[in-house]
């Protein structure tokens, strides 16, 4: 842990990146990005990483997930945030199809992130990695808002700490079953809004 802060329990957003969906959806856990708290968001290259090849394990559970989550009458929404990065990469795909964009899914994030501060800066955020560039992104952006960075196994020990699993060790066991590769690190990163002193 980078930081000793007193944890996130209840966060008002909470963002995935794609490894963390993949392994939610294939031990049909993407329920307890809701039952932990807050608005559930997904930044559009996020989806597209998780989806393009419906072929792969939970790429068609992410599908339904994203689908019933979108429709108004849902009780467990989810927001596809649309960004500058996944507009510019559509075009770029409608021009050669085999495009790829590096890091774009934690980019995406990032850059939702930016704009989402610019009017939200009490919110609380939690977002949920498995391998990538994520902490070191939040830590060089400073984002300006209560940010949580989690890896997924340490979302699983949240989860249990709030009563919403009974084992985090379980559900853990469950995805290196079926996805041995997992990180399998408990590693939470904690960034603050700086203190305000009197007279400032």
């Amino acid at each position: 842990m980078d930081d000793i802060e007193t944890p996130i329990e209840r966060p008002d957003v909470i963002v995935p990146d794609t490894g963390p969906l993949i392994h939610l959806a294939q031990t049909d856990a993407l329920h307890l990005l809701h039952q932990i708290g807050g608005r559930v968001v997904v930044a559009d290259m996020v989806a597209f990483e998780a989806t393009q090849d419906m072929t792969k394990p939970g790429a068609q559970e992410i599908q339904d997930w994203l689908d019933a989550g979108q429709r108004p009458d849902s009780n467990a929404p989810v927001l596809v945030a649309s960004t500058e990065i996944g507009r510019l990469f559509a075009k770029a795909r409608t021009v050669d199809p085999t495009t790829r964009a590096k890091d774009s899914g934690e980019l995406a994030i990032m850059q939702w992130l930016g704009s989402y501060v610019d009017y939200h800066s009490d919110a609380s955020i939690l977002i949920v990695y498995e391998n990538g560039k994520i902490p070191r992104f939040v830590r060089e952006t400073g984002l300006d808002m209560a940010t949580d960075v989690l890896t997924t196994r340490a979302f699983l020990e949240l989860a249990e700490r709030r009563g919403i699993v009974s084992s985090a060790e379980d559900v853990w066991q469950r995805i290196v079953d079926v996805a041995p590769t997992a990180n399998p690190q408990v590693a939470t990163m904690s960034i603050r809004k700086p203190k305000q002193g009197h007279g400032t």
